[in-house]
């Protein structure tokens, strides 16, 4: 599982912005900050569908 930590580490790197972060990035800071945000837009579907 990734950590907020790490993402907002990765972020930090870029200033949060997601314009420099898309064009900078590795490959695999890429994915990393891609997989987390996929993890916690199913995490909070499904609070609001009441699975979780």
């Amino acid at each position: 599982m990734i950590e907020k930590k790490e993402v907002d580490a990765i972020m930090a790197k870029y200033n949060h912005d997601f314009a420099l972060f898309s064009q900078q990035a590795t490959r695999k800071e890429y994915k990393t900050v891609l997989h987390y945000v996929a993890q916690q837009a199913n995490k909070k579907q499904r609070q609001i569908a009441g699975l979780e």
